[in-house]
């Protein structure tokens, strides 16, 4: 990493940090997209992939990332219980929740011509070591470790998905075969690999923005079903999400936008357009933004010391007053294809954990709806 890079990379962090309301309270906080989404199922299907030809020892979401399990939550329970914050609280993980996923059986059997879905709780139970996820994850929310927020319906653009499988590709046949949904390309296509069924709630034409709406409703209802509360807060997948949506999202509970930096989809083949909003910045329907700043990602790079480099940005957040909103996925937890990646992400995370308390003592270790409330209650003075 260059000198000029380190440099940028710093102005960056403080430019982000600056702007926007400060609470002035050392809060911590951890942001995880993705738990629930099936990617790849077990070891013997990526051993499969791998064999025919799939690049998923390339991408580390491939490589690493599966359906949570059991193990994986234990895992990570066991260590943010085990670090406690200046008011007695353990540490929490906020994880953006997905409520649904293909039905591989059913599409196959209608010969791909139609979309079906099926709830999370029905892909937890279809192995062994997932069975019990479910039931983890309560107990999680009851010890106050894991809050869950709204991320999807499904981490699918099922239109796009159906195309992609539907018409001729090596790639997409393999990886439906295998139940799988993935990133990597054929070792032997040099075509850059299509990514765009993975943002939900892109769109072609703007005409989809009612169908779009539609899945933003009944994700968000499956949301209360299953935990028994209302998401307060929300981070679309991939970033990308039209202004229109926040409407639906407002009229179903959600208050508060964790992705300050997001992607408008134009339609028609156009490149999507960036757009950055910073704390306490609201939409149109009074919801109120906030940033992720703060990055905590082993499963990218397992030689590099994240936690050094995550303290380091938290410095920077608490100088301009404003929490540490750590931005870690969920494939930094997964074990199932790899345990290694797993024991590798918790033993950082303990000692990120230790030296946070040891360096500010008076730190508060919250979810992403006490944020919100945080946010509420400074921006009313």
């Amino acid at each position: 990493m260059s000198l000029l890079y380190k440099i940028e990379r710093n102005l960056a962090k403080n430019y982000v940090n600056f702007r926007g309301v400060s609470l002035h309270k050392k809060y911590v906080l951890f942001e995880s997209d993705d738990w629930g989404a099936i990617r790849t199922p077990d070891r013997r299907s990526y051993e499969r992939m791998l064999k025919a030809g799939i690049q998923v020892d390339t991408d580390y979401f491939d490589h690493f990332d599966s359906l949570e399990s059991a193990k994986d939550l234990q895992d990570l329970f066991d260590v943010l219980h085990s670090v406690k914050d200046s008011k007695g609280n353990p540490a929490v993980i906020t994880p953006l929740a997905i409520l649904a996923n293909p039905d591989f059986e059913a599409i196959s059997a209608n010969d791909k011509t139609e979309y079906v879905f099926e709830s999370v709780e029905k892909t937890y139970k279809r192995h062994v070591w997932t069975e019990k996820s479910l039931e983890l994850v309560k107990q999680g929310i009851e010890a106050g470790v894991y809050y869950p927020q709204f991320h999807a319906r499904e981490h699918l653009h099922a239109k796009r998905w159906m195309h992609a499988i539907s018409n001729p590709s090596e790639k997409e046949r393999i990886a439906f075969e295998n139940q799988s949904v993935v990133i990597s390309r054929m070792a032997s296509n040099s075509k850059r690999v299509n990514l765009d069924y993975f943002p939900v709630f892109d769109f072609d034409e703007y005409s989809e923005m009612e169908q779009l709406k539609e899945n933003m409703t009944e994700g968000l209802q499956m949301f209360e079903q299953l935990f028994g509360y209302k998401s307060v807060s929300f981070c679309p997948p991939c970033g990308i999400i039209h202004n229109d949506l926040f409407e639906t999202a407002a009229i179903n509970g959600v208050m508060g936008i964790q992705s300050g930096q997001h992607f408008i989809p134009q339609g028609k083949g156009i490149p999507v357009k960036r757009v950055d909003y910073f704390w306490g910045s609201k939409t149109a329907y009074n919801q109120i933004y906030w940033r992720r700043n703060c990055t905590f990602e082993p499963a990218k790079n397992h030689n590099k010391d994240w936690a050094d480099s995550c303290l380091a940005e938290m410095e920077i957040a608490f100088r301009w007053g404003k929490p540490a909103t750590i931005n870690t996925h969920r494939v930094n937890y997964i074990g199932t294809l790899d345990p290694v990646n797993r024991e590798d992400t918790l033993r950082q995370l303990k000692r990120l954990l230790n030296e946070i308390v040891r360096r500010w003592p008076d730190v508060e270790f919250i979810n992403s709806e006490q944020l919100y409330y945080a946010l509420c209650q400074h921006l009313q003075k």
